[in-house]
């Protein structure tokens, strides 16, 4: 019998810092932000999903973001250095042109744990935009698969900080943090399927220049490559599925029926919602249920039926709108995908971490809901911009909840403490701080940024 690998753990690291967009208790209620920006804080809360964005302080980039993430996962599950054989990060924040973060992370964690601790564990950077986590873990999965890890484990970590120029339309969908998996043989939280989907093609919606701190995006064109891609991905996924007979639809039904809770590449919580609906609607075309729907809400519109483009993408934005309305979709989503999409809202994006924080958000929301879901099969969707998508799946653990609900997602989210505008812009620009200050908040137990050098070297420490 093929031995079972997957997450045994999740980490996650958030930001003590947040930007307020919208108040969730009171919508229409103008925030510092909105009135600066002149717009109504409920575009950003029922618009595109977001109440809160992270904001890193002074002394965070990525590489503190990662290392805090992974030193809590080492701690939190007692792991002797000797025992991670690779510790590979996924970013497209990186810090240097060369060196990758997870030289950085190394050097860190052996302030903790003695120099030479980590010299026989191994570690590289990935870069493809927001997918990069899901090739970091595809190949920690296969180093695995080939029978290398030998007892030893290897971890995982996405770290970002998703950042837009000021005042610009992508400015409300920032935010920062990083996520930390465990990846060993007999894990506790989730084994992967030996199935993996994927596709890619060369686009231009969205870049970051080198030299430059923010990205260039093409909203529109990008979410369309999202959707595109995505599909793509989904129909290589399902094809292996059915080929290895992991999954095996039967009269009426489709293969999403056989997959539960799924998390998806959060750019922001509605394009989450929408890519779940553009899913749901294909595979359920041809099936029972879709007559039901088209019976409400009418058949989807044909490109061929429109003289101009516009007007058939107008019309198909609003027949997705009414079919994320209906019963049947809002179903399956608050049962297989809204509890994740907590840590967006209350986050904002954080590019290569976001799915899997929102995938420690739906798991540790189910656990703490009491959802029995051993033995069930659930589902990840990433999606990076150039532009490529991967689709996994995965299969609850007997004892999975006990694991979720230690992961202390939600008190990080509830324990950060707001900034100003004027600290928010200043932190933006790497300006000076209101009053001389070197940083916003008090660094507690945790890694740090201490000093840049000259030439660009970056240099650490753990603070008491």
């Amino acid at each position: 019998m093929k031995t079972l690998v997957g997450i045994d753990d999740i980490a996650v690291y958030v930001p003590r810092l947040y930007l307020e967009l919208a108040s969730e208790e009171h919508p229409e209620k103008p925030t510092e932000f909105s009135r600066a920006r002149e717009s109504d804080p409920a575009k950003y809360l029922h618009g595109i999903g977001i109440a809160k964005m992270s904001i890193p302080d002074t002394y965070q980039d990525s590489s503190v973001l990662a290392t805090n993430a992974i030193f809590e996962l080492i701690e939190r599950n007692n792991l002797s250095p000797a025992n991670i054989a690779r510790i590979d990060i996924a970013t497209e924040t990186g810090v240097d042109e060369s060196k990758p973060v997870a030289a950085y992370v190394h050097g860190m964690l052996e302030q903790k744990y003695g120099k030479g601790a980590f010299k026989k564990t191994s570690g590289v950077e990935y870069k493809f935009a927001c997918v990069s986590t899901a090739d970091a873990l595809e190949s920690s999965l296969d180093w695995a698969w080939a029978g290398r890890a030998n007892g030893r484990s290897s971890i995982v970590c996405s770290t970002d900080i998703a950042k837009y120029p000021l005042n610009t339309p992508g400015e409300s969908t920032q935010g920062a943090g990083a996520v930390a998996l465990l990846v060993r043989e007999e894990p506790r939280l989730l084994s992967f399927d030996n199935v993996i989907g994927t596709y890619m093609e060369d686009e231009d919606d969205f870049w970051r220049p080198l030299f430059s701190t923010t990205a260039v995006v093409h909203g529109k064109h990008s979410e369309k490559c999202y959707l595109k891609a995505m599909e793509g991905a989904v129909d290589h996924w399902a094809e292996q599925a059915e080929a290895a007979k992991l999954i095996k639809a039967g009269p009426g039904e489709s293969l999403v029926d056989h997959v539960g809770p799924m998390s998806f590449h959060v750019p922001y919580p509605k394009m989450a919602e929408k890519g779940f609906a553009y899913l749901l609607r294909h595979f359920w075309r041809g099936l029972p249920r879709w007559t039901e729907v088209t019976r409400k809400i009418g058949d989807e519109p044909k490109a061929l039926s429109f003289k101009k483009r516009e007007e058939f993408e107008k019309a198909e934005s609003e027949y997705m709108r009414h079919f994320m309305e209906t019963p049947q979709f809002q179903k399956e989503y608050l049962d297989k995908v809204a509890d994740g999409l907590i840590h967006a809202r209350e986050s904002g994006n954080s590019y290569s971490a976001s799915e899997k924080s929102c995938l420690s958000m739906l798991l540790e929301t189910k656990a703490r809901k009491g959802v029995d879901l051993a033995g069930r099969r659930g589902g990840s969707g990433n999606y990076g911009s150039g532009s490529k998508a991967k689709v996994s799946s995965w299969v609850f653990q007997e004892g999975w909840n006990e694991v979720a609900k230690k992961f202390g997602h939600s008190e990080k989210l509830q324990h950060r403490r707001p900034v100003s505008l004027i600290e928010y812009e200043a932190l933006h620009e790497a300006g000076p701080l209101p009053d001389g200050r070197k940083f916003v908040a008090e660094p507690e137990n945790e890694f740090v940024l201490i000093d840049v050098t000259p030439q660009g070297y970056r240099h650490y420490k753990f603070t008491d």
